[in-house]
């Protein structure tokens, strides 16, 4: 065991579960905490939140800053899991959350890491009913991300994955990212080698609310190993894309 890993155990800050990631998120918006916010989120998530029209994107430092500037929260707050899907070291979340006089319907993706469970993603939308909205756009985002795994083809890869998304994984309990240009440069590699990858869809789920929704899909590979991907969407004026894609091998926490 690592002197930082025992360190983080000895000290309680490990999060063992999602669910107690997601309760550090609610610790720090309560407590307007940016330390329990580095609890909750890896440092390279980002959260994006639309009111239907313009989506905004912030990133921790800028989340931290204002944590700082706000000082306590006024009227009430929480944040309750709603829903949890979880397997492979990796889980989707949806939680409302109530900030003041507004509430929020979240949706967050999250990794087992060395450190403990970690948001590696956050999507939020304001004012959204309980009701489910039509899913039927995210799951063609993830058919067209499919038709890009079979055939290596980087166009299409484009067509189902914004480009500030990060393509993330988890090798032996570390973080791994890479760019969308990056995954395309790596798919324009293999198809010079292969035509592409006859894979087999073994289960799928998604749900929208709004203009924010999530999937998760696996995946039977010809060399025969199996695979887990789950992502965050969110509608734009171009449509629906992935704005975080997570993927790990199935029985373990990473490829």
């Amino acid at each position: 065991m690592s002197f930082l890993l025992a360190l983080a155990l000895a000290s309680g800050t490990t999060n063992t579960t999602p669910q107690a990631a997601i309760e550090a998120y609610g610790r720090a918006i309560a407590g307007s905490d940016a330390k329990e916010l580095a609890r909750a989120f890896q440092p390279s998530a980002i959260m994006y939140c639309t009111d239907g029209k313009v989506v905004r994107a912030t990133y921790q430092a800028q989340w931290k800053t204002r944590l700082a500037a706000a000082g306590a929260p006024s009227g009430p707050v929480s944040t309750v899991i709603d829903w949890l899907d979880q397997s492979n070291g990796t889980a989707l979340a949806r939680a409302t959350a109530v900030r003041g006089e507004t509430v929020y319907v979240d949706y967050l993706l999250l990794a087992k890491l060395r450190d403990g469970w970690r948001i590696v993603g956050k999507l939020c939308q304001a004012g959204l009913s309980a009701r489910e909205s039509p899913a039927a756009e995210v799951d063609k985002v993830v058919d067209t991300k499919l038709a890009a795994d079979r055939a290596w083809d980087p166009e299409l890869l484009e067509r189902s994955i914004d480009p500030r998304a990060l393509v993330m994984t988890v090798d032996n309990g570390e973080f791994v990212a890479a760019s969308v240009p990056e995954w395309q440069a790596r798919y324009v590699d293999r198809r010079m080698s292969s035509s592409g990858s006859a894979i087999v869809v073994t289960g799928r789920i998604s749900e929208a609310r709004g203009d924010i929704g999530i999937a998760r899909w696996s995946f039977h590979a010809p060399d025969g190993s199996d695979w887990v991907d789950r992502a965050l969407m969110i509608r734009q004026s171009a449509g629906w894309r992935m704005v975080a894609l997570l993927f790990v091998k199935a029985g373990t926490s990473g490829r």
